[in-house]
């Protein structure tokens, strides 16, 4: 679990949203891949990124963008 509440959420969404997310060590946290198999959504989670905040809302435009994200809405 990551120790900040607003990437924790985010981790959640993406979860939700069919992503998984895979732990890993040093300063990456996690990586989160696409459900879908678009190989071109990924992302590398920081455990202490500079912006937690920011660092979320990233987390969440990336899962939003993945052409795959549509079809799972219905």
């Amino acid at each position: 679990m990551h120790p900040n509440k607003h990437i924790r959420e985010a981790l959640k969404y993406a979860e939700e949203r069919g992503w998984r997310v895979v732990m890993s060590n040093g300063h990456a946290h996690c990586r989160i891949y696409c459900g879908f198999g678009h190989h071109e959504c990924q992302m590398s989670v920081w455990s202490t990124p500079r912006n937690p905040e920011n660092h979320a809302k990233d987390i969440r435009r990336i899962i939003d963008a993945c052409p795959g994200a549509a079809s799972h809405e219905s």
